[in-house]
């Protein structure tokens, strides 16, 4: 049996939703299958509903594997920010975004 790979970068385009769901997780899976890192860049979605929020929390869950999640869209940001799960999901770029800022 050949040793995963140490790591990988997916750029998924355009919806992440109920409709493209399906495909994006077994591509996905069969990154994580494959690597023991993968680095998930957002900054093409330009849609996302629950369904695509569900699939990167079963990806950041994945045992004994390394997800991250880079350059998010705004679209993504928004529904991290409405869900309260930037903490689940390990994001230091939404928490660094929803810090207050200082008053001058």
């Amino acid at each position: 049996m050949k040793a995963p790979a140490s790591a990988m970068s997916l750029r998924p385009q355009g919806e992440l939703g109920i409709y493209t769901v399906a495909t994006l997780r077994h591509d996905w899976l069969q990154a994580l299958g494959a690597h023991d890192e993968l680095e998930i860049d957002l900054g093409g979605i330009t849609e996302i509903d629950t369904a695509g929020l569900q699939l990167m929390l079963m990806a950041k869950r994945c045992p004994g594997k390394t997800v991250r999640f880079v350059n998010h869209a705004d679209a993504v940001l928004r529904l991290l920010e409405l869900a309260n799960l930037g903490g689940a999901l390990g994001d230091p770029l939404l928490v660094a975004r929803t810090r207050p800022q200082p008053q001058e």
